[in-house]
């Protein structure tokens, strides 16, 4: 009866032991019959033995027949790992400042300006209010920055023109500058008056009056008489034309004329 009972008592460890494996591969505590108990960590068992890692490291089997119960210690959940900390967005790449636009730069009045005729202006044929192009000659510099460049376009207007019509009379013709434009941009300006006037001489006005072939009739006569002005009217014709484009009072400014205005008004000029 002794041994039926020793193996129903091991067979019971046994059942606990199974049902502690099937738990737990874990143990922390294995109680034996003689009332002592074995702390470590439970390794496994089998039908003849258990197996404890102890604290030092060694592996202890405890027979089956000696262990009464394994109690299983609380396992704490193993933490979750933490999560990273989330990256800071990067900072938003921010817009450059728009550049400030450059303040406009004031040219004084007084400031001499040169220019050069595009177009050639015949006085006889111009009136009051004309304009004419004609293109900046010399850079115009502030504190040793060019402000107005050599090449922009200047409008120049004529104010008065006055064509001789008395024997004394002369051409005469005043102009100004009315605006300068360069870099997409138009500047009006007010400047001097520059006046170009003829000699003056009356011989002018004998073209005007007589011209061509007339011309050539009245140098005759005064040649040769009476029968040299038929002789002169002759050549008239084909030397009238030339004293008339040749003569010093058909007043002409050429392409090419330059010019010197002067600033009477200060102006601001948008770099």
């Amino acid at each position: 009866m002794r041994i039926r009972r020793a193996r129903a008592s091991t067979l019971g460890v046994a059942v606990v032991l199974v049902v502690g494996m099937s738990v737990s591969l874990s143990a922390d505590r294995v109680r034996l019959r003689s009332g002592k108990t074995v702390e470590g960590m439970f390794m496994g068992g089998d039908s003849k033995s258990v197996r404890v890692l102890l604290d030092d490291g060694s592996v202890s089997e405890i027979p089956l027949e000696e262990a009464i119960a394994v109690e299983f210690s609380a396992r704490k959940p193993k933490a979750a790992p933490a999560p990273a900390p989330a990256a800071k967005p990067a900072p938003a790449a921010q817009a450059p400042a728009p550049a400030a636009a450059p303040k406009p730069v004031t040219v004084p009045a007084g400031t001499m300006l040169n220019v050069r005729l595009a177009q050639a202006i015949d006085v006889d044929t111009s009136a009051t209010g004309q304009t004419f192009k004609a293109i900046v000659d010399d850079p115009v510099m502030i504190g040793g920055v060019v402000v107005i460049p050599r090449g922009a376009s200047a409008v120049v207007q004529a104010v008065h023109v006055e064509q001789s019509g008395k024997m004394k009379g002369s051409d005469k013709i005043s102009l100004k500058v009315n605006s300068i434009g360069f870099g997409g941009m138009v500047h009006e300006v007010t400047t001097t008056y520059v006046q170009t006037k003829g000699s003056g001489e009356g011989k002018k006005t004998t073209r005007k009056v007589a011209g061509g072939a007339g011309l050539g009739a009245i140098v005759g006569g005064i040649a040769g008489g009476g029968s040299g002005a038929a002789i002169g009217a002759a050549v008239g014709g084909a030397t009238g034309g030339a004293i008339a484009a040749g003569g010093e009072e058909h007043l002409q400014l050429p392409a090419e004329t330059r010019l010197q205005f002067q600033l009477t008004a200060a102006v601001n000029i948008r770099p």
